[in-house]
């Protein structure tokens, strides 16, 4: 993404007359297809829209295939082995067992064991009424989501791609973000060995499997996600892979450094979608503000240069800030913040797009936050299940949310 030449480098770069290209908004938001179809009260039947009976199928059939092929490779089990009391799984019992591993992240325990425990002091009678700890065991050991048969080595996701693929696939069938979305990492705490875990240091999960996000700004909704593996697409190519249907429906798209660079704005601009985020050194942006440092200018001070596409912005708060935006005025505007030594918050004035972009630029925040607080990951040394059970967490948020655009009374 950075380079040190970009088409909006080549333009005249002017300090007066912006005016924004914003693109309206065309889209009508809210829950869409059998989400926008389902009058109901019951939280999981909004679940379901995710975790289908069609995709619960799959996992059966991929289970019962793997626990057959362990079989066969594995003739001669020793006589005490958990295994030989193995029996296919149904629909129905899957059901089950990924209804007490939700459970788990309700009520919890130091170990996976406990749940079944009969001492008067920690018992949970429910688990023990519903299903057995050996049968829990046996499933969660044989739990499959792809055959490794037809291993694809070139696909770093196969084990779990169909149903990555699905889910996200429902994420998008069941919901229109609101005008405002965000782009975000989210991060899955693994410290296992895959090739693609990496290491955050700004992150409260340091180690892990990154996925970049797109979510709906105002209720975090995941709309699409797409898992990282380190070398591979571009980051202008995950951006419009990301955004997917949204482009064309003047969506506005909030970005941080990470992501953004003058030449990738002027692209969104032309595919109808707004774009607004902090800017990285040396991304297309004009050499004046390219060559700032935090002592040419005064605290509250900005410099603004714009082509005919877009505008870039350089502001002195505690430190040097460098925004880029396609939709926003140049003014500032009066804000209420805390400040230390203070009581009460003090006024400031901010640039419009730098008031935007903290307002609009939380969506994965609020996703990560809200599936923070239930964690049904059991600990495993087999990264896809964890990462499935990832994917269940963002299914069981997103049904929350349709739940409250269908239920605006609740609470």
């Amino acid at each position: 993404c950075a380079s040190s030449r970009s088409p909006g480098q080549d333009l005249d770069w002017n300090e007066a007359g912006w005016q924004p290209n914003k693109i309206p908004f065309t889209a009508t938001s809210g829950p869409r297809n059998a989400a926008a179809d389902l009058d109901c009260d019951v939280p999981a039947k909004f679940l379901e829209l995710f975790l289908t009976d069609e995709l619960l199928d799959h996992i059966v059939h991929q289970t019962n295939l793997y626990a057959s092929q362990y079989f066969q490779a594995h003739p001669d089990l020793p006589h005490h082995s958990r295994g030989n009391a193995w029996k296919p799984v149904s629909v129905s019992e899957l059901k089950t067992f990924f209804g007490l591993t939700f459970l788990t992240g309700y009520v919890k325990k130091p170990s996976t064991e406990m749940y079944w425990s009969v001492d008067e002091v920690d018992a949970t009678p429910y688990f023990n009424r519903t299903m057995s700890r050996n049968r829990f065991e046996i499933i969660w050991k044989f739990l499959h989501y792809n055959d490794n048969a037809n291993l694809d080595v070139m696909d770093k996701m196969y084990k779990v791609r169909p149903v990555l693929d699905y889910i996200v696939g429902r994420f998008k069938q069941m919901y229109q973000p609101d005008k405002n979305i965000c782009i975000g990492e989210g991060m899955m705490l693994w410290r296992g060995c895959p090739s693609f875990r990496v290491y955050s240091s700004q992150k409260p999960v340091e180690y892990g499997i990154k996925s970049y996000i797109l979510c709906d700004s105002a209720t975090g909704y995941c709309f699409n996600m797409r898992p990282y593996f380190g070398e591979g697409s571009s980051l202008p190519d995950t951006v419009f892979s990301l955004l997917d249907r949204l482009s064309g429906h003047g969506y506005t798209l909030y970005m941080d450094n990470f992501y953004n660079s003058v030449a990738l704005c002027e692209r969104l601009l032309e595919a109808q979608t707004n774009v607004c985020g902090t800017l990285r050194w040396n991304r297309g942006e004009p050499q004046v503000i390219r060559d700032l440092v935090k002592t040419d200018l005064g605290t509250g001070d900005k410099v603004v240069r714009h082509n005919d596409k877009v505008m870039v912005v350089a502001w002195q708060d505690k430190r040097l800030v460098k925004m880029v935006t396609t939709c926003h005025q140049d003014g500032m505007q009066k804000v209420d913040v805390w400040q230390k030594g203070h009581k009460d918050k003090v006024a400031q004035f901010k640039p419009e797009c730098v008031v935007a972009y903290n307002s609009h630029m939380n969506g994965v925040d609020k996703l990560d936050q809200n599936i923070s607080y239930y964690p049904f990951i059991r600990r495993s040394l087999n990264w896809s299940k964890k990462f499935v059970a990832y994917l269940f967490q963002m299914c069981m948020f997103n049904a929350y949310i349709l739940y409250r655009a269908r239920n605006p009374g609740w609470m």
